[in-house]
Order: structure tokens, then sequence, then C-alpha cells
């Protein structure tokens, strides 16, 4: 297959220098936020129903006190920006494109981290169409990605300064493909297998859990490091399918490395697994294909009783103290808090609040110091809410900020607290 590049402006990557600039994405009580947002809506996978976007990201800062929310720039000419990671040593962030009419970019952008301001540096084709996920190695040499229109997934290699190189390794799915348009695609979601995110184990880092949005699965592959290939290892249920269909979506672990979360879309609800370590060594070394996560619980992401609106759930994530899931529902225009529990050791969640978002199609939120930031997709716009550390109750913060169709918001790593680690880690 040709590769389809665009050559890297050099000069723009920052260098493995730039470390100082990372501490430096919050300052003066401000943090940066990047939104992508949607725009072209008729070759994506979905309806939305918002209005398309003039730009492709819009940069933001958030006062830290108040949450309030100023517009400081924006960047076009990428092309429905879906899913977006920033690099977690490196000023450098990656968007990935989502068309069902043409294989997705994977884009690599210079972030001004003081500025806010964006430069294209390089595109690579992630050869399968709607690229919907993008997940780094812990060594941060190869980026995984998954493309969800025709079930594919693979990986590129990652140099030391964040530039992109071609695909080196591709899967396709099973069975092939074979949805004609969206029309077809939307009336039976789960007639074939629709990858829709990549996660690597947090003991190893070895093992990739897939949910297999068509196909109801979790899927199991061996990464291997040196080539930055996955091999198949085996499925997993991702809920009884006595209550199907459930359309898995994303997948996290939390911070004890043990328990993993899957949400999913079409059955409104999060599955809770064990993870075994000792199942993924074998999985790792011997070729094994035993499941190596554990169903304990299924839980709704919906109030009691539940409400009579057609639902789909968006976003799962685990709040950075790691006491609590977070997960979004479209349709009903909520975010779902769990806690987690431990009674004896093993975990369980328990829904404690169901929030209004105060916007249409929550679909993608994010933590940012003590609030979290809502990208309503159909109503175009950004809530902002406080988030109580020690409850995990959400309050509306009555901040609201205009922004066309937004369908993701990504932050620097020093704006959600993460650590981040000496240039010299990357020296590989």
């Amino acid at each position: 297959t040709p590769q389809r590049t665009r050559p890297f402006a050099g000069q723009n990557l920052p260098s493995h220098r730039n470390g100082q600039q990372m501490a430096e994405a919050t300052h003066d009580n401000t943090a940066l936020l990047f939104v992508g947002c949607y725009t072209k809506f008729d070759d994506l996978a979905h309806a939305p129903r918002g209005t398309p976007s003039d730009a492709s990201i819009y940069t933001y800062s958030l006062d830290k006190s108040s949450g309030k929310l100023k517009h400081v720039r924006s960047l076009s000419g990428i092309h429905n920006p879906a899913f977006m990671r920033f690099h977690p040593t490196r000023a450098v962030m990656y968007a990935a494109t989502e068309s069902i009419d043409s294989a997705g970019d994977i884009e690599t952008l210079a972030v001004d981290l003081r500025t806010g301001a964006l430069t294209r540096c390089g595109t690579q084709s992630a050869h399968g169409a709607s690229t919907c996920y993008l997940t780094l190695s812990p060594e941060l040499n190869c980026l995984l990605f998954t493309n969800y229109w025709d079930g594919s997934l693979g990986a590129m290699a990652v140099d030391v300064n964040g530039a992109l190189s071609p695909v080196v390794s591709l899967l396709e799915p099973p069975v092939p493909v074979r949805a004609a348009s969206r029309k077809d695609h939307l009336q039976n979601r789960q007639s074939e297998s629709h990858a829709h995110a990549i996660v690597l184990d947090p003991e190893f880092g070895r093992v990739a859990f897939v949910p297999d949005l068509g196909m109801d699965l979790i899927r199991q592959y061996v990464f291997d490091l040196s080539a930055c290939s996955l091999t198949p290892a085996g499925t997993l249920p991702c809920a009884p399918a006595d209550s199907a269909p459930h359309g898995p979506r994303y997948i996290e672990f939390d911070k004890s490395k043990k328990t993993a979360y899957v949400v999913n879309e079409l059955s409104s609800s999060v599955s809770v697994f064990r993870f075994d370590a000792a199942v993924a060594a074998d999985l790792i070394h011997s070729g094994s294909e035993e499941p190596a996560l554990q169903l304990l619980q299924v839980i709704s992401t919906l109030p009691s009783p539940a409400p009579a609106v057609f639902n789909t759930c968006g976003r799962i994530a685990v709040d950075p103290s790691g006491a609590f899931v977070l997960v979004s529902n479209r349709g009903h225009d909520s975010i779902a808090t769990f806690a987690i529990n431990r009674p004896g050791g093993q975990p369980t969640l328990e829904q404690v609040a169901v929030t209004p978002t105060h916007g249409a199609t929550p679909r993608h939120f994010q933590f940012i110091g003590d609030f979290v930031v809502v990208a309503n997709q159909d109503s175009d716009s950004l809530t902002v809410f406080h988030l109580d550390k020690a409850t995990g109750a959400l309050t509306y913060t009555g901040v609201s900020a205009a922004c066309p169709s937004p369908s993701f918001v990504c932050v620097p790593p020093a704006a959600t607290s993460a650590p981040v680690p000496p240039s010299t880690s990357l020296e590989f």
C-alpha cells in the first residue's frame, strides 16, 4: 500500500530539551486546553446535529480559580480531529482524523505551551477509515491506533522528539467490514467488527486490549515492543450475552493496576474486570489465549428507574485521585459518577450521582485541576463543572463557552498533575 505522508518540518518539532516548557503548561493561575471539533458531517460514522466547525482545534485558557474559559486561538486545515493525545514528555500533540470515505491521518502538532499556538509538523496515514484512538507505548517508541469504520488497528514508530514514522504493522479485522454507507451502519452497528480503542495493560505494557463495539468483545493482542507489532491472543465477552447488545467503546485501568472498566456504549453500562497479571504474563511468554480480564460487575450509567430516553455512552475515565469513575451519557446528557469500593479487596462500582451536563450529547470531558470540562457535541458548547475530590460530586459552575461541534478535550500532562519524566528517559 503506498504510504501517504507529509515530511516533518524538523525545525518545528520540540527537541528533548523542552521539558521545562511542559512544566510551564499551567501558569499565572490559568491552564491551557485544546478542543478538537468536527469540520464536516457527511463523512462521519455518526450524525452530529450541531454546527460544522470552520476551525479544527480551538485553544482555550481556563482560570484555575473560577473555571472561566477564554478562547485564545484556533487552527484550521485538519479534517474532523476526533481523538487527540499529548506526548507525556514533549510539547507535542497527536490528532487522529475521522472519515468513512478515506483513510484517516495522524497529525503531529508542535505545541507552544505558553501561548497555545499549534504548528503542524507532519502527517502519517493510518491506512484505515475513521481513526478513533491513539495510545503511546510505555517506552514512548510506538504509537498504537484503531480505525473504527473498517475495524483495523496498527502501530507506527515514534522517535525521541515525538516524530512519527509510517505504519510498520497493520491488522485487518477477522471478517471484512461491508457497511455500504452511514445509513446502513447506523441501522445495525453490530453487523460487523468495529475496533473502538486500544489500551496496553498497566503491569507489563505488552498486552493490548481492544474493545470491539460491533462484536461485543474485548480482543487481546500481544504487543511486540521492538517490532511495534501486534499478535492476536484471544477474546473475551464484554458483558453477559443475555443482556446484549452492549457495544464496548473504551477501556480504562485504575491506579491499582488490578482493575479495568469498560464502558458499553449501546447498553449504557460499565463492566468491571479484574486484571490477572499472571495470565497476562502467560499471554506474553507462552502464547496462551486465556482471558486476562475476569468480569466482576456490570452497572448502569443511568439513574434508577431508567428514563425513557435513547442513550449511548461516550467517554469513561478514572478521576486523577483514583477514587471515582466518570462516564458521559449522550441522550440523557449527563455524567454518571461512580465511587470505587474495594470490600475485601474486590473492586465494585457504586453510583453516587448523575449530573446534567447543561448541553447536548457530551461526547467527551476532561479533568483540569479542580474542574471537569465537558464537550457537548450537539449544542456547540463547552460546560465547566467543579469536582468535589472527596465525594465525586460535580457542581455546574455556570461557565459555558461557545464551541462548534466539540469532539475531544485534550490537556498537557502538567495540567492534569501527571508527572513529567526527565528527558533522558527517552534515550532508547
